[in-house]
């Protein structure tokens, strides 16, 4: 099933894409600040023993930048995805396939 999470990222880090069903599949990543320079970065978090990150990219943007990542990122249950940005109004589009 498809589903689509989009919104503002936080700026404390708490924007996060888990994985609840079994599986999922990340397909597509938009992010954009229109008003302001932002520093934009994308981790991965996978569970399992303990919590281990990857980061996966670390961008500085000009206002109106936009970062559109059509890499697949396959995530187990609890794994997520993590949005960090240093502005306000950072919005994103995320688009899943969960299994």
């Amino acid at each position: 099933m498809n589903v689509v999470y989009q919104g503002k990222v936080a700026l404390d880090g708490s924007t996060k894409i888990v994985c609840t069903a079994s599986s999922m599949v990340v397909s597509l990543i938009v992010i954009n600040n229109i008003d302001s320079n932002y520093t934009l970065t994308v981790s991965r978090f996978e569970t399992g023993p303990g919590i281990h990150e990857i980061p996966i990219y670390k961008f500085d943007l000009d206002a109106g930048d936009s970062v559109r990542d059509t890499t697949i990122y396959t995530l187990s249950q609890g794994d997520y995805i993590r949005l960090d940005s240093t502005q306000p109004d950072t919005t994103y589009y995320i688009s899943v396939d969960t299994q």
